[in-house]
């Protein structure tokens, strides 16, 4: 991990480097700007003033090229700049993944549905300090959405092979990755991502449905050059020419007025001011660096890059129409285009090219970002890949019965926190039964298979040194809370997750794909008795059903109850006591031992506090 992380410093200082030197280069342009643009109006003033000739004109025109060109060299500093600080950000949110720095880390909210969001709480899959937050490094929505989807949506075994094998391939490909994610960012401010461009390519063309205008902006120009034709060639007097191409210019005028609107709402649904469309174009580019393979790759590159629907040519194509729509917004060019506008309807004519491009090739844009999408997410895993070389790559396979993992630990816990255990859950119609003291690592260790559990299913590594398991879906109860709103108690509320994991049993009793249920410490809003009676019918339930999990409780007689005592393995953690009287501490190993725990810990936790228990007082 060290020396993955260096690699990541090593990027970050020379990203910081290099931004140093441009950063002095750029004041000095900046400065050069500043002094050319005020000297150039010195020139004028002074021609103007003292009556100087052309020459001094032609010294102030000259000042005003050079002018134009050092702003443009400094607006490609700016760009070099904003590239360099982006990739410095990319870096260091590399290092923040490593040390699980969740504060430098974005956070991303995403959209669950209700069927998915109790085992999100559970098992910290979406939010802050998250398993997504970890794993997520595409910017575009589709890429997003389609991770998110991995996580809660278990892949068929032939997928996460599939999935597997494209991670594998990317893994080492960091520059690759590494420039993808930077052209993302630098899209970032683009929050709708492609789904308005997309609607739009989708659409029915708006200018097609209007042919009156399409025609009108065709022959109105036509009509305009037949006119002053006319009056070169003496066909017309100037006064009907010149009427004549008044009145042209007010009809085109009108027009204008009446439908530029909704033309360039159109111009600014498939491309903002910010160049969002070439920067789609420049990640596009970037497929077609894919390795040939015959992995999931290969068919993601080939979804782009068939010459029939090539993304990055019919994108550059459609960047230079863009190109043309937008001489609008340009300061220069503002006046060219209000005369293109009055005396041909510029805009009209773009829009008609802008169609055809549309009839032409829009039925491929949702194939093409979907693809980028599903490279997003990939490379998403194959960093974390990249990021932990000690981590396996799970299977995933019918042939298993149970899930059997070695140095297991929590994915989203620091290396130096994290304590690997074997374990072992399983087969269908078994559980296992985690017992020992509070604080001891019984819920870490049950999210720690769940947490696995979502990674290999989505097709990523886990943190193992090996791990097996059959397809599985997960169903937790770990983090129970009632509602005020809703009129329902605590226990009530854990009864209905509860009833929602035996249902899940139900239905997948039978099925290819086996039901991995992971229970936290359930029941506890009720007495001692009942609970242990309830619990034990619950499990009864989701044994029946060929289910098979982890349970974690204080209650030890379920170890010896008659109706599932021959259904679980028994595996306990332990606490230590140091020192004594007022210096007394208390440490754990984080370490599974076989068997029943021998010892329980809550009244000394409560002495470690400063709460003895009174009847140790008396």
């Amino acid at each position: 991990m060290n020396d993955i992380a260096s690699i990541y410093r090593q990027r970050v200082e020379q990203c910081a480097d290099e931004a140093r030197s441009l950063s002095q280069l750029d004041q000095l342009v900046s400065r050069a700007r500043i002094v050319l643009f005020l000297a150039t109006i010195g020139i004028f003033f002074a021609a103007w003033a003292g009556g100087g000739g052309s020459p001094f004109y032609a010294v102030g025109v000259v000042g005003i090229v050079g002018f134009v060109a050092v702003v443009g060299y400094h607006e490609h500093l700016e760009r070099r700049l904003h590239r360099l600080r982006t990739k410095r950000k990319i870096n260091q949110r590399g290092l923040a993944r490593l040390a699980r720095d969740w504060q430098n880390l974005p956070v991303v909210a995403v959209d669950l549905s209700k069927e998915h969001a109790a085992i999100a709480n559970d098992l910290d899959l979406f939010g802050n300090a998250s398993l997504f937050q970890l794993l997520n490094r595409a910017d575009t929505v589709a890429g997003q959405t389609l991770l998110r989807d991995w996580l809660v949506t278990p892949a068929e075994p032939d997928q996460v092979a599939q999935r597997q094998h494209a991670v594998q391939e990317l893994a080492p490909l960091l520059d690759l990755r590494e420039e993808f994610n930077l052209q993302g960012s630098l899209l970032a401010d683009c929050k709708t991502g492609p789904a308005e461009f997309i609607a739009w390519a989708e659409s029915e063309p708006w200018l097609r449905r209007r042919p009156w205008l399409l025609w009108a902006a065709r022959l109105l120009p036509l009509l305009g050059v037949a006119v002053m034709v006319a009056a070169v060639l003496r066909l017309v007097t100037p006064e009907v020419a010149g009427w004549s191409g008044i009145a042209i210019v007010v009809i085109n005028g009108v027009i204008s007025v009446l439908f530029t609107g909704q033309a360039h709402d159109i111009f600014n649904a498939v491309s903002t001011r910010n160049g969002q469309i070439s920067r789609y174009v420049a990640m596009f580019e970037l497929m077609y660096q894919i390795p040939e393979s015959t992995s999931r790759l290969s068919a993601i590159k080939q979804e782009v890059t068939m010459q029939d629907r090539s993304a990055l040519k019919h994108l550059h194509e459609l960047s230079w129409i863009i190109a043309f729509a937008r001489i609008s917004h340009d300061a220069i060019l503002w006046i060219v285009y209000v005369l293109l506008q009055l005396f041909m309807l510029w805009d009209f004519h773009v829009l008609a090219r802008l169609e055809t491009w549309q009839m032409t090739y829009g039925k491929f844009t949702r194939r093409w970002f979907d693809a980028l999408g599903e490279f997003e997410a990939i490379a998403s895993l194959a960093s974390l890949a990249h990021d932990n070389p000690d981590w396996c790559f799970p299977v995933v396979s019918a042939d298993c019965d149970r899930v059997v993992g070695q140095r297991v630990g929590h994915p989203l816990l620091k290396d130096e926190e994290r304590v690997a255990n074997d374990i072992e859950v399983g087969p269908a119609g078994h559980f296992l039964l985690v017992t020992g003291s509070n604080m001891a690592g019984k819920s870490t260790l049950l999210r720690s298979i769940g947490v696995n559990a979502v990674l290999a299913e989505a097709g990523a590594p886990v943190c193992a040194a090996n791990w097996k398991m059959p397809p599985l879906a997960v169903a937790t109860s770990m983090r129970i809370s009632d509602s005020l709103q809703d009129h329902v108690s605590f226990f009530m509320a854990e009864l209905r997750r509860l009833k929602e994991v035996v249902d899940q049993a139900t239905a997948a009793q039978g099925g290819e794909r086996r039901l991995l249920f992971l229970l936290d410490e359930i029941l506890q809003g009720t007495n001692s008795t009942e609970r242990h009676i309830a619990v034990v019918e619950v499990l009864s339930h989701l044994l029946e059903r060929e289910a098979f999990g982890a349970v974690s409780t204080h209650d030890l007689e379920l170890a010896i109850s008659p109706a599932i005592s021959n259904s679980c393995t028994t595996v306990h953690f332990r606490e230590t006591l140091h020192g004594s009287g007022a210096a007394e501490t208390m440490t754990f190993d984080y370490k599974v031992h076989p068997g029943i725990a021998p010892t329980t810990n809550a009244l000394k936790l409560l002495e470690l506090v400063g709460l003895r228990a009174r009847t140790q007082r008396q």
